[in-house]
């Protein structure tokens, strides 16, 4: 298992800000071969397609070239309009290979990481360390295990895409000889042929190397960009902040809340109870309110400190364990009683302020 330089093993698994740094350094899991086999398969292809039209245009220049060599007189003059229709006549079939070869390059690299622009690429990539210590750099192109895996890699590719080839021009070696009685349109004709089926196989061969050289470079970079538990931590509490200040923070805000609940204690109509965990204020402004609303609740300690505050202001306390336990549950603070327990709630209000009739009677 992976480990880093103090140490601890690499279990976990990379988070997403750990990826997205390392996609702006271009640490990306990528194939190259993905990229090479596309540009060996269809731009080779793209090659065989416009030989034909090349070759031709090729001949036609050479044509006219040899059938007026004897009136083409050769002076500083027509020496750079010879050269320049020449070099035109290579660019119109050099230039769209090139264009094509450059967007199948491109497709096979946007195909494996998407289009991003590795900004950090270029700022980050070369430290002031490497350019005065350039033997830590030998010792990880030649002596690292990465680079030993991928001599080996590199071998099996040689063998497999040898046998390929091996495989196409066995038994063609009399063919090959006899060639040469032969006229040299046929000669290009076997040649093309044979150019054909090495394109096709080998570059179908080589499709198969990059697909699984793409899955193993995932699991590899997938494994190489693991964290250790530490990190981990390190990181949550750089991107979301120190949990004992966050618990700080929450604590305060838990206080506040609790005095600005216990504020509103004084200002209920009744506080129903259950004897020993649960105590909920409530109060009722007829015509402004639509139902009876919850000012306040608590339990254990909290609910012990609300019937402390309705005592010492005369606010009526009601045993009701039920629909105490009900209030408490369902229903929130600065929301309103729902419909389905209108009914207990009103009774309870209703003896309330029988009893406030009869004390001011008294």
């Amino acid at each position: 298992m992976a480990e880093n330089q103090d140490g601890q093993e690499k279990t976990e698994l990379a988070t997403p800000r750990r990826l997205d740094e390392s996609r702006n350094k271009g640490q990306v899991a990528k194939s190259v071969d993905v990229t090479t086999a596309g540009i060996l398969l269809f731009g080779g292809l793209t090659v065989y397609s416009f030989g034909g039209p090349f070759i031709r245009n090729y001949q036609d220049f050479m044509k006219e070239i040899l059938r007026n060599s004897a009136s083409i007189k050769i002076t500083e003059a027509n020496v750079p309009a010879l050269f320049n229709k020449f070099i035109i006549t290579v660019a119109e079939f050099v230039l769209p290979i090139i264009l094509i070869v450059f967007a199948i390059a491109l497709a096979g690299e946007v195909a494996q990481v998407g289009f991003k622009f590795a900004t950090k690429k270029f700022t980050e990539g070369l430290r002031f360390k490497q350019i005065f210590n350039p033997f830590g750099g030998i010792k990880r192109i030649f002596f690292s295990t990465n680079s030993i895996f991928e001599l080996f890699k590199n071998l099996l590719k040689i063998v497999i895409l040898g046998l390929v080839v091996w495989s196409v021009l066995y038994n063609k070696d009399a063919m090959m000889i006899s060639l040469m009685e032969r006229p040299f349109t046929e000669i290009g004709v076997f040649m093309g042929a044979i150019a054909f089926e090495l394109l096709w196989k080998v570059g179908l061969m080589y499709i198969f190397i990059a697909v699984a050289d793409f899955y193993y470079q995932k699991w590899k970079f997938r494994e190489d960009m693991k964290m250790t538990k530490k990190e981990t931590k390190d990181e949550s509490r750089q991107s979301e902040g120190d949990p004992m200040v966050k618990s700080r923070i929450r604590s305060i805000m838990r206080n506040r809340l609790r005095k600005l609940m216990m504020s509103k204690v004084p200002k209920a109509d009744v506080v129903i109870v259950n004897p020993t965990h649960f105590a909920v204020a409530l109060q009722y402004k007829s015509g402004d309110m639509n139902a009876p609303m919850v000012v306040a609740k608590g339990v254990d300690f909290l609910a012990q400190k609300i019937k402390e505050i309705a005592a010492i202001n005369d606010v009526p306390i009601i045993e009701n364990p039920p629909l105490a336990r009900e209030l408490y549950k369902f229903v929130d603070i600065d929301q309103e009683v729902p419909e389905r327990l209108f009914k207990a709630v009103a009774e309870v209000l209703a003896y309330v302020y029988s009893l406030k009739k009869k004390s001011n009677v008294y």
